[in-house]
């Protein structure tokens, strides 16, 4: 769930999107009719689609738009002369244009943009020659104002996000590591344990969602000329998430790994006691501060010396083994 912040954060973000894109979009107009267009409007038209939510993502669809109006252009002015316009000719010359763009191996974006090029080309050239001039100056000049305003009129920056989306999941993975340890301490209760287990579930769409936060972050920064400073906190964020996602695996797999042990009954109350205290000395890894220091020693479990050669393939066979019980229990719950 969002918080009344992040809404803030996101109307905010759309407010000074509007702003950008009317001051691009008069910038653009007056731009292209001093430079001698008579379809000024297509320039405005290119600001509206070509502003995206960041300048990395502006400056490929403006690429893409343009790739796909040059194309479009060349396309219907080589054929257009030869052809009636009707939607049988019209619905020809988008299939050859749309093949080469496929045979190009380019983006799908450039085939929207080159089908529209081609059904406003092929009609509007028959009305005025200028158009096609026009189509593609217009189109660049507003690409390029676009992306310009957006580079450096306030550029998006979702850094803030990012950090705030890593510290939530951190505190969240810190708090369920804590109530392992003490499931484990306390004497492994089955129910509960299946209740961690989905509970640590559902922190895995946390987790997705915090990578996209953190991709859009780095995505915003990609052509921002003022965040040298934010993009090397962000880097440093990063490698904290990567820390992050091997906790939550190894969160996970020890509450597979401890339910499956006290369903053996194996398991005594000493080694409840120890490893309690082991993933209570991990816990540095779950939080995120601004310098990771392991307090002592961070390993507490200790196996034989003969054992220790072996732990490798102890290791892949149990982890073997409950894959194939996993297997087998799903295979039973079908027939």
């Amino acid at each position: 769930m969002k918080n009344n912040k992040q809404v803030m954060k996101q109307l905010e973000n759309k407010t000074f999107l509007i702003w950008k894109m009317a001051l691009a979009s008069a910038l653009s107009w007056e731009i292209a009719k001093l430079l001698g267009s008579i379809h000024p409007y297509l320039a405005p038209i290119s600001v509206i689609l070509c502003m995206q939510s960041t300048v990395n993502q502006s400056i490929q669809f403006s690429y893409h738009r343009m790739v796909g109006t040059i194309i479009g252009i060349g396309i219907t002015v080589l054929l257009s002369p030869y052809l009636q316009v009707n939607g049988w000719t019209l619905g020809l010359l988008i299939l050859i244009g749309c093949f080469i763009v496929k045979w190009m191996k380019s983006d799908e974006t450039v085939i929207h943009q080159l089908a529209l090029t081609v059904l406003l080309v092929f009609v509007m050239e028959h009305k005025s020659h200028d158009y096609p001039i026009d189509r593609f100056r217009d189109t660049l000049i507003g690409a390029i104002v676009a992306v310009l305003v957006h580079m450096l009129v306030k550029p998006p920056n979702y850094t803030k996000q990012a950090i705030k989306g890593i510290h939530h999941f951190s505190n969240h993975l810190s708090m369920k590591m804590n109530r392992v340890a003490k499931w484990i301490e306390q004497g492994l209760e089955q129910k509960e344990g299946y209740a961690l287990q989905l509970e640590v579930k559902q922190l895995l769409q946390e987790l997705h969602q915090m990578k996209n936060v953190v991709q859009d972050a780095e995505e915003s920064l990609k052509y921002n000329p003022f965040a040298n400073k934010t993009k090397k906190e962000l880097q440093g964020y990063k490698e904290k998430m990567t820390l992050l996602t091997h906790g939550y695996t190894y969160s996970s797999s020890v509450i597979r790994l401890f339910l499956e042990w006290a369903e053996a009954g194996t398991i005594t109350p000493t080694h409840q006691l120890v490893w309690a205290e082991q993933l209570l000395a991990l816990k540095p890894i779950f939080f995120v501060n601004d310098s990771l220091k392991l307090s002592g020693e961070a390993i507490k479990v200790k196996i034989s010396p003969d054992l220790e050669p072996h732990r490798y393939h102890i290791t892949l066979y149990t982890e073997t083994l409950s894959l194939l019980t996993q297997t087998k229990v799903l295979l039973e719950s079908k027939n």
